[in-house]
């Protein structure tokens, strides 16, 4: 109980100095030295791994795939403010990763390469004038994403729900929280006039997390589009991959380098109905110890037993099988019934010193629900319900069930 209090108390610190002038900055806890008196950033251990995006076209990634080497450079200027970043396989918008942020948030002023130029008619390398991002919150009552200009600061705020911190100024752009992944389109130039972008900060503010993907800067609106249409696989194939072709694609889209296994996909989305047998194939292929499957199942479930000793139990069974108890309780982390189960999740995860960089095999494997989701035929559905029951072992049977759910809501 007492993390839990020590974070409490640390995210409730920035309201309380910002409601008697605090800085305006994200998550200042108190006064700080105005920005030209300020000693010269630092260099971060995460900026030797980190190449920032190429800015010489229409459109430019500032947070998408290469989480690994992005998120770490945002340090919070060295600052003590609490926020954790991750990347999050299993739950994302485009692509195959998102940035998975804990409160307060994560930001850097002046990200290493960062000099975007928001201007009224961009036309040059490096100019720019729409944002587009996609996000999404669990918990709290608020969320926001903010821009950083070596004069204005951090000036740029976009939020949902509430501004939790009454960070000023910061526009609007939904009342309510966006539950489920959403889109949002602005324009840089028309809300904030012209400026330097040259840092960003993702701020969940409260509740459990929130998710960042797909945060782009384009020249037109037009552009955009098409880089979302990309990414989502929507740009019709002029031919369907099959063969071995197909089997490349299929190792690329289950392999380890996340850039390759996102252009994978892309593929098998854009000709989703095509493969769904294919995909159930390869499912079939996989070796599942049906028995070890069973115990590791029943043991999940005992986590939120109602005698303490059995979660106890439980709990410590879960460390002793290692690996392979490693997807089910990542799989807690996100999708916990409760506070005790997430926590005990979070225990387990630590124990087997699991600091999630590598891509489990549930990760991996929910990229073919996204594709059999996309596909949304007949055969498509009843290999999603083949793996909501299990079939294909426990591990991205939620992440099947989900889809079902949003094939449902579909008109």
């Amino acid at each position: 109980m007492s993390r839990g209090l020590i974070v409490i108390c640390s995210g409730l610190l920035p309201l309380l100095v910002w409601q008697t002038g605090g800085a305006n900055e994200p998550g200042v806890a108190g006064p700080v030295a105005p920005l030209a008196q300020r000693p010269p950033a630092l260099p971060a251990d995460g900026d030797r791994n980190y190449q920032p995006p190429p800015a010489d076209g229409a459109v430019v990634e500032l947070a998408d795939e290469s989480l690994d080497q992005f998120l770490p450079v945002l340090h919070n200027d060295f600052s003590h403010e609490v926020g954790q970043a991750v990347r999050e396989d299993r739950d994302v918008f485009a692509g195959v990763e998102a940035a998975k942020v804990v409160p307060m948030q994560r930001y850097r002023s002046t990200i290493p390469g960062w000099k975007f130029s928001i201007v009224e008619k961009p036309a040059r390398a490096g100019e720019f004038r729409y944002l587009r991002f996609a996000w999404k919150k669990n918990g709290g009552t608020g969320i926001m994403i903010q821009f950083h200009d070596l004069h204005k600061t951090w000036a740029m705020r976009y939020h949902a729900g509430r501004n939790v911190f009454n960070w000023e100024p910061s526009k609007s752009v939904a009342a309510q929280l966006p539950g489920d992944w959403e889109l949002v389109t602005r324009d840089l130039f028309a809300d904030y006039g012209a400026f330097v972008l040259t840092g960003m900060a993702l701020s969940p503010l409260d509740g459990q997390f929130a998710l960042f993907d797909h945060v782009l800067l384009g020249r037109s609106r037009d552009d955009l589009d098409k880089a979302t249409d990309a990414a989502l696989g929507r740009i019709r194939l002029e031919k369907i991959p099959t063969g071995p072709e197909r089997e490349q694609l299929w190792a690329q889209l289950m392999g380890a380098n996340r850039v390759q296994a996102a252009a994978a996909q892309r593929q098998f989305l854009a000709s989703a109905t095509s493969h769904v047998e294919f995909i159930r194939e390869q499912l079939t292929r996989s070796d599942v110890n049906t028995e070890l499957l069973k115990t590791i199942q029943q043991l999940i479930q005992d986590l939120d037993a109602d005698d303490f000793n059995v979660r106890d139990r439980a709990t410590d069974a879960l460390i002793r099988l290692g690996d392979a108890a490693v997807d089910a309780v990542q799989s807690l982390v996100t999708n916990a019934p409760n506070d005790e189960v997430h926590y005990r999740a979070q225990l387990i995860l630590r124990k087997l010193k699991v600091n999630g960089s590598a891509v489990s095999e549930a990760g991996k494997k929910v990229r073919a629900v996204r594709i059999l989701e996309r596909a949304a035929t007949a055969e498509a559905k009843a290999l999603l319900e083949k793996i909501a029951a299990g079939e294909y072992g426990f591990d991205i049977a939620a992440d099947a069930k989900a889809a079902l759910q949003r094939l449902q809501k579909r008109p």
